[in-house]
């Protein structure tokens, strides 16, 4: 099957054979599907195109189940380039995506919350918030059923002057489990990160660390975005 000329970012690229590369692009239309770009360091036709990360792009490709076929690319808007701190965090969202997506299965609304997460972040906004809404919204979207918004034992809507435990598979409730499992988060944290408005350093690493154990769970190796992070960080601090 032919498709063509539909909106992609590139997840990923890597070299194969001494001309061409392997995308791993994440389409609107049709998911994460991964590219071979045959000739793209030699052809001519490639001249103009960097097939760079974070950069929005029109594809056409014949479509294979294991590895498709690119016959077109073209940029969509004009290039934009992240600060380095903030590539880093695109690596984890790209590192995400690849990480939770299965091939072929389209999420056009997650598609347009990536590219929204992008321009928050070349916008400068806070991109500790920004990384929350973009992770929950991420395992809403894929069915983790991630509950914010109510007691799971008494269905009762959540309070924000209480506190809570949160299980993962199922959500938070005001009572320990039996097996004593589950994080304890303020009923404010999970309201904020429910409606988008995280406010307070308290809030926002709450909402960090129930995110993290939430992906973490899914995810089986540590990833690389955040090893990169930490090395970044180390060297940043030793030139301080």
């Amino acid at each position: 099957m032919r498709v063509d000329y539909t909106p992609c970012y590139i997840l990923h690229s890597r070299n194969y054979s001494e001309s061409s590369l392997i995308l791993e692009i994440f389409s609107r239309n049709y998911g994460r599907v991964n590219l071979i770009a045959k000739g793209a360091k030699k052809n001519k036709k490639y001249t103009s195109i960097n097939f760079d990360p974070y950069q929005k792009y029109n594809i056409s490709w014949i479509n294979k189940i294991d590895l498709g076929i690119l016959l077109e690319i073209e940029s969509y808007s004009e290039m934009i380039k992240l600060a380095s701190e903030k590539t880093m965090i695109g690596f984890y969202l790209n590192e995400i995506i690849l990480k939770l997506l299965h091939k072929h299965e389209p999420y056009p609304e997650l598609f347009d919350i990536y590219e929204l997460t992008l321009k928050r972040l070349i916008n400068n906004e806070n991109e500790k918030t920004i990384l929350r809404y973009f992770e929950k919204n991420l395992l809403q979207l894929l069915g983790y059923g991630i509950t914010l918004d109510y007691d799971i034992q008494t269905g009762e809507p959540i309070l924000s002057d209480r506190n809570y435990y949160y299980k993962i598979d199922s959500g938070p409730s005001s009572e320990l489990s039996a097996s004593g499992h589950g994080m304890k988060i303020s009923g404010k944290t999970l309201l904020q990160l429910n409606d988008e408005s995280l406010l307070g350093s308290m809030h926002i690493t709450e909402a960090k660390n129930l995110l993290t154990m939430i992906i973490e769970k899914y995810i089986d190796k540590p990833l690389e975005s955040k090893k990169l992070y930490k090395s970044y960080a180390q060297i940043k601090n030793q030139f301080k």
